[in-house]
């Protein structure tokens, strides 16, 4: 009786401990590595720039003015160069030139770097309220977003910066004080804007430079992050206070799907191969599983130490989220995820 009861519970710790590696096996992040910074003593990150052929990971800090730079492969920090951009925002890498376009809010301006020693080739004057961008490879363009609220004007510009000449060509008028995010449609030849102060979502109609449309909704009161789903023709963007996930359907303007999420969203990317959508919060990274175009559900939620700052780097099936030092991290650093 003893024996058989043994081997009964042999086989429950067997079957318990086998569903405990398969659900582990399933989380979609792991925490793989970290690299401290101590020498960033605070404020925030703003954005990350990959360089898949020379390995090397671009990360910007605002008050700190610097630009922090990464091997892609093992996280270790490889140098820091302060100063050169005294406020930088968003960053893009032209991968033909071996170069970095900087977002300056100090001089406003977009400056071209020289990628391996980070030093200015040349500044493009915009207007102050530089911050938003998103470079389009396919048309050379990189999209700006600048003036509003810190011009003290009720509207502002997405300038075009041709990337080859280094001039603005041309600039779109937004009916907002503040843009906070640009997402790319290059097929559809659109840009979707986030409109905080309106708490609406601007549609950029790239073969007239017009905005055909602005989209309001109720459940909208927008933060950051935005990313886009072309195939199934879904914006996802985060809402604060509370945190939450907003689906809008681009072919009709509908909200189809709400969801929790961490408050002041940042920075957030749609997985196309795995159908999830990774938000980087104050509160941590939650991953978002896509059931269907209209469905969702929380499918891990990680710590990261206030980090909200994050990059997905597909090929390389890596999650980067940086960290500032404070309340909840004695230094600052950068966290490597294995995306599973």
């Amino acid at each position: 009786m003893k024996h058989r009861f043994l081997a009964a519970a042999a086989v429950v710790l067997a079957l318990s401990s086998a569903a405990a590696l398969r659900a582990e096996d399933t989380t979609p992040l792991k925490l793989i590595g970290s690299t401290p910074l101590p020498e960033v003593t605070g404020g925030d990150f703003d954005h990350f720039a990959a360089d898949l052929r020379g390995n090397r990971l671009f990360v910007v800090s605002e008050d700190y003015a610097s630009i922090e730079v990464f091997d892609l492969r093992t996280g270790k920090h490889l140098k820091s160069v302060r100063g050169v951009v005294k406020s930088p925002r968003k960053i893009a890498y032209l991968d033909d030139k071996d170069q970095l376009l900087v977002n300056d809010a100090d001089d406003a301006s977009c400056k071209f770097l020289d990628a391996k020693d980070l030093h200015v080739i040349e500044r493009v004057p915009l207007e102050a309220g530089v911050d938003a961008g998103v470079y389009d490879a396919k048309a050379r363009i990189f999209y700006v977003g600048n003036g509003g609220r810190a011009t003290h004007q009720p509207y502002s510009y997405i300038s075009k910066i041709n990337v080859d000449t280094h001039e603005v060509v041309g600039r779109i008028r937004v009916e907002a004080t503040t843009l906070k995010t640009l997402v790319l449609d290059a097929e559809a030849q659109k840009i979707y804007v986030t409109m905080r102060d309106k708490n609406q979502v601007g549609v950029i109609d790239l073969r007239t430079d017009t905005v055909a449309v602005t989209w309001s909704n109720p459940e909208l009161h927008i933060d950051s992050a935005m990313a886009y789903d072309a195939a199934q023709h879904r914006l996802f963007l985060g809402d604060r206070k509370p945190g939450k996930l907003v689906v809008l359907n681009t072919e009709n303007d509908s909200v189809v799907a709400t969801l929790p999420i961490g408050e002041t969203s940042d920075d957030m990317v749609y997985d196309a191969g795995h159908h999830r959508i990774y938000i980087s919060s104050d509160d941590g990274v939650d991953v978002i599983g896509q059931d269907s175009a209209d469905q969702y559900h929380l499918l891990q939620h990680v710590d990261t130490m206030g980090g909200k700052t994050s990059e997905y780097v597909p090929s390389r099936k890596r999650l980067f989220v940086v960290h500032t030092k404070g309340e909840r991290a004695a230094e600052a650093g950068l966290q490597i995820f294995a995306v599973r």
